[in-house]
């Protein structure tokens, strides 16, 4: 029996495998703003390469993907135990997850071998569940709420980069239209939709990032968050990364951008009629958009773009397509058990569309979660995401932007499993949300509130003597009588002895 592989590469490999663990786990305990950014790395290099790269094969395909995860739950499961679950009812929902998650996978392992329910669970359960748990657990510090946006932005620009060398590379076509690069058919966008979500989601973050500092003494407020929309730098960029979502031509995400901007709209605080004020205003930009789009102002990218548009009406579309999958998938016969727990990992996802069977993915995640992880699975995501809007919810303007980025991932479950991406902005919620618990930060102070200062002891009060007890004289705050402070008040020398 031969006990290590014969392939030199694969021994270096297995060799090499510990002490790289070790050094990962110790990053991933040790410096969390490191880890997300070999998270968000490593997501975009498979944008860039066009797919994943096993890293070591050892008769399951083992991705760098893979093994950064397994560092990021084994670190979350470690800080689960100090952290109090009793008021943080959505990471214990998270944990409720994890648990049916591995409990299916192990059934799926038994009943269909390790590959299949490996294949079936990594992506879109472990890898999602790894990364959420991971942050949400992360210590409270001031430095990951800067972290984590500016690792956020940085992955957008670097799929804004990519989208445009895709169109210098390939030209901006349909959505529809199908490409032969290398005698194979590939898609015309030039990144998928993950990305392109993390460019609208970046957009929002630069639109609402939150409550600005308040006046200086002496100067008016004209602004603010209830004041008028200044324009810089920060909405530039963001209207460049809406742009950008337009042409890629996703149009679920499309329609997510479109609630994250309604949700903006609503939640923002405003003054009087501003709400209605920038309704109009938008109103008439997307009229006027509209009719440079009628006039033929775009050229050929108008006339991408409305192919695209006409693609999704048709009854051959792709979210037809993907309804007659969903009613199938839930017509089809299973158990109570099934029902409130899902079937393993493994099990396969067979419909007849078209009259043409179909095995990937639902392409709904509430869908998916409901086969794999039941109706209890479905019932610990949506409390996941009501108790953590509801927490987010007492930060008011602060935590604006995180309460819209969650809409946009509630909008693409409908067409598209979770991405790991995704999980970052879910798990720095979570976090938020417990940095703003009130049994572990005490309430912020009102803006211009000087700090809090550390009560000072007071002494203790002599005791009170016969004399004074007889003459009933009341004690003061200072230790003495009434009478002895009254003195104490009025100018006197004392001689020194």
């Amino acid at each position: 029996m031969q006990l290590l592989p014969a392939d030199p590469q694969t021994l270096l490999a297995l060799l090499a495998a510990p002490p790289l663990v070790g050094l990962l786990l110790w990053v991933f305990a040790r410096h969390c703003g490191i880890a997300i950014g070999l998270l968000l790395g490593t997501q975009v290099w498979v944008v860039v390469a066009g797919g994943q790269t096993a890293a070591l094969d050892i008769g399951v395909r083992v991705y760098p993907t893979d093994i950064l995860d397994v560092c990021a739950i084994s670190v979350a499961l470690m800080r689960v135990p100090r952290r109090n679950l009793k008021s943080h009812a959505g990471v214990a929902a998270l944990l409720a997850m994890v648990v049916l998650t591995a409990w299916s996978t192990l059934c799926g392992a038994a009943a269909f071998g390790l590959q299949a329910a490996g294949n079936d669970s990594r992506t879109y359960f472990w890898h999602f569940l790894a990364i959420t748990l991971y942050l949400a657990t992360a210590p409270l510090s001031a430095s990951l709420s800067r972290i984590v946006p500016r690792a956020w932005l940085a992955t957008a620009a670097a799929y804004a980069l990519l989208s445009v060398a895709g169109w210098a590379d390939r030209g901006l076509h349909a959505a529809n239209a199908h490409l032969a690069v290398d005698g194979v058919t590939a898609d015309s966008r030039p990144v998928p939709a993950a990305a392109a979500l993390v460019l609208s989601q970046a957009a929002m973050l630069l639109l609402a990032p939150g409550a600005p500092a308040p006046p200086a003494a002496g100067v008016p407020d004209r602004g603010g968050p209830a004041g008028g929309l200044r324009v810089n730098g920060r909405h530039l960029t963001a209207f460049l990364f809406l742009v950008l979502v337009v042409l890629l031509q996703h149009r679920t995400v499309w329609v997510a951008t479109a609630m994250m901007g309604l949700a903006w709209w609503v939640l923002r605080p405003t003054r009087g009629g501003q709400r209605f004020v920038s309704a109009g205003a938008g109103a008439l930009a997307l009229s006027l958009a509209a009719l440079l789009y009628a006039a033929g102002a775009f050229g050929t990218i108008g006339g991408s773009l409305t192919d695209s548009f006409k693609e999704t009406q048709g009854t051959r579309s792709t979210f037809v397509w993907r309804m007659l999958g969903w009613q199938d998938l839930i017509e089809a016969p299973r158990t109570f058990a099934q029902w409130l727990v899902g079937a393993p990992f493994g099990s396969g996802y067979e419909r007849f569309i078209g009259g043409g069977l179909v095995t990937v993915s639902p392409h709904d995640y509430y869908l998916h979660i409901m086969l794999r992880l039941g109706l209890v699975g479905l019932l610990a995501l949506l409390v996941v995401y009501v108790r953590t809007w509801r927490r987010l919810a007492r930060g008011g303007a602060e935590t604006l932007a995180l309460r819209v980025v969650m809409v946009g991932q509630l909008v693409l479950f409908v067409s598209y499993s979770a991405f790991p991406e995704q999980a970052v902005l879910l798990g720095f919620c979570l976090w938020q949300a417990r940095l703003r618990s009130a049994d572990e930060l005490p309430p912020a102070p009102s803006p211009g509130a000087p700090a809090p200062v550390a009560p000072v002891p007071r002494p203790e009060p002599p005791a009170r003597s016969a004399a004074m007890e007889r003459e009933g004289a009341a004690p003061s705050e200072t230790g003495g009588t009434r009478e002895g402070t009254a003195r104490k008040t009025s100018p006197s020398v004392t001689k020194q002895t």
